[in-house]
């Protein structure tokens, strides 16, 4: 089990490092290079198939004929991003911690086709690099984020946080719900990595711009948060309905 393990980890890391390299190396070419490929056909789909997880996908015809827009998420492990990757057919821009940008090739590879880092311990810094996803996203290309800010430690959904949703407001621009299902089973936060689990990613009928703009911001974290304990079918029944009953928006 142990050689198993390790050899699978090996595995993962020259994933890692390959993909960051092929498209580091071809980032020169126009729309990211070699990126969508790698990341959707190789990176993703590679770094579950060392952990032995099955990927079921669920609700894709939700973002049929239009994928454009913010995807956000839970966060429960490591494995998300691959996961979400993996699951979806556009390519994705992620804003991810500055500090991964120091990581030889993978952080160098991220910067060079024009990933979004933020620095969490200087606001203005952070709302820099939040107006930078913004115009990311009115050039036409998709952004994933994870509102809790940190992967939970029980499964359970956080309180999300606004920088999501001061985002999607800018624009306005559509924000689409996808829940992550299965990836603590993988390797939850801190612990060993486990071989054979299944994967769920399901896709929610997207937040249009017309709802993002009409709701306040808090209300609108708070419906972003009851649309993925919906899709995550967890104990909790959040009214859905509320947010637009108020606003005299239209029912589903």
């Amino acid at each position: 089990m142990f050689l198993s393990r390790l050899v699978r980890a090996i595995g993962i890391i020259v994933i890692c490092f390959l993909s960051a390299f092929f498209i580091l190396l071809f980032s020169w070419l126009p729309r990211g290079g070699v990126y969508s490929f790698v990341s959707r056909k190789i990176w993703g789909p590679g770094l579950l198939w060392c952990a032995g997880a099955k990927l079921k996908v669920e609700g894709a015809d939700n973002i049929k004929g239009k994928s454009h827009g913010i995807y956000f998420s839970n966060h429960q492990s490591n494995f998300d991003i691959p996961a979400i990757t993996a699951a979806l057919r556009t390519p994705l821009y992620f804003i991810a911690k500055k500090e991964i940008k120091k990581i030889p090739i993978f952080g160098w590879g991220m910067w060079a086709i024009g990933m979004v880092f933020v620095d969490r311990k200087n606001s203005e810094k952070a709302r820099k690099s939040m107006e930078q996803g913004a115009r990311v996203v009115r050039g036409g290309k998709s952004l994933s984020t994870f509102p809790e800010g940190t992967r939970s430690r029980t499964g359970e959904i956080q309180a999300f946080k606004k920088g999501t949703f001061h985002l999607a407001k800018s624009g306005p621009i559509r924000l689409i719900p996808v829940a992550i299902i299965g990836t603590k089973n993988i390797q939850p936060p801190g612990g060993k990595l486990q071989i054979g689990k299944e994967v769920i990613v399901r896709i929610g009928k997207p937040i249009s711009e017309s709802e993002v703009d009409a709701m306040p911001l808090n209300e609108l974290a708070k419906y972003a948060r009851d649309r993925i304990i919906e899709l995550m079918g967890e104990k909790e029944k959040p009214d859905l309905d509320e947010p637009r009953n108020a606003l005299n928006l239209p029912k589903k």
